[in-house]
């Protein structure tokens, strides 16, 4: 009996870390003069509709996207800019980048990937560096 204890802490620690390295794609790019990195799974991209740009309207409005952010935050805040952006390497998938005037954080914004699927994702800005 006491070795099948130890066996199920042993799978439910293994089943954990499995979930925790999960393959992601991450994504750098600049947003006007800030440089984010963001980090969306395989899963998120393979549920993410494809959008063709010269033929179809995007599967996700604006309007859409920017109410995804504001349940994602639950905080006041306002849209200060919005840009469609291509997926990197991955040619049909589409993403909104949404920058988010943030007064209550100690940084002046935030910044938010939503995906065609409506799937939020914060994205981390990194820090200017010391000129």
């Amino acid at each position: 009996m006491r070795n099948y204890r130890y066996l199920l802490i042993a799978i439910l620690f293994l089943s954990a870390n499995a979930h925790a390295f999960q393959h992601k794609i991450e994504i750098i790019e600049q947003f006007d003069n800030l440089r984010m990195v963001s980090f969306i799974t395989i899963e998120d991209i393979n549920s993410n509709p494809e959008w063709d740009p010269d033929v179809d309207v995007p599967p996700l409005t604006v309007d859409k996207a920017i109410q995804a952010v504001k349940a994602f935050v639950k905080a006041s805040g306002s849209i200060k800019e919005i840009e469609i952006r291509q997926v990197p390497k991955h040619e049909k998938q589409w993403h909104y980048l949404i920058k988010v005037n943030n007064d209550s954080m100690k940084s002046k914004y935030s910044v938010y990937l939503v995906l065609m699927s409506g799937k939020v994702i914060p994205a981390i800005i990194e820090p200017q560096g010391y000129k």
